[in-house]
């Protein structure tokens, strides 16, 4: 990178919620090299818009067929939202439930847990 190869980074999440608690994210590690290099990283993963669009080409739906379905409102559900895709927070996992109120931009669905959803919609 110090070199001039461009710095590519999946998503910028810092945490990853697991049963046994939060591990560390991509984003922590590309933070880390963020601070070693001083350069900042070209983010491809959620919620920037090359992967969005990446995928809805490759399944063959447009944006309206498309439902993005994540427990992260920075990421999963902000990719939604920014790409104009309809988004459902599930809430078993990052984003709690507390926060749905203050979010910037509400999901278009939030369940407590997939359980609840029904795929016939």
């Amino acid at each position: 990178i110090q070199k001039g190869a461009t710095f590519i980074g999946t998503n910028p999440d810092k945490n990853i919620p697991t049963e046994r608690g939060l591990l560390p994210g991509a984003g922590s590690l590309i933070a880390m090299v963020e601070t070693a290099t001083q350069t900042q990283p070209i983010f491809i993963g959620k919620p920037e818009a090359i992967i969005m669009e990446k995928a809805v080409a490759h399944i063959g739906l447009s944006k309206e067929e498309v439902l993005m379905v994540g427990d992260n409102y920075e990421t999963d559900i902000r990719s939604g939202i920014q790409n104009g895709i309809d988004s459902l927070l599930v809430l078993s996992g990052f984003t709690p439930k507390a926060a749905v109120p203050t979010l910037p931009v509400a999901p278009t669905y939030v369940v407590d847990s997939l359980d609840e959803w029904d795929f016939e919609q």
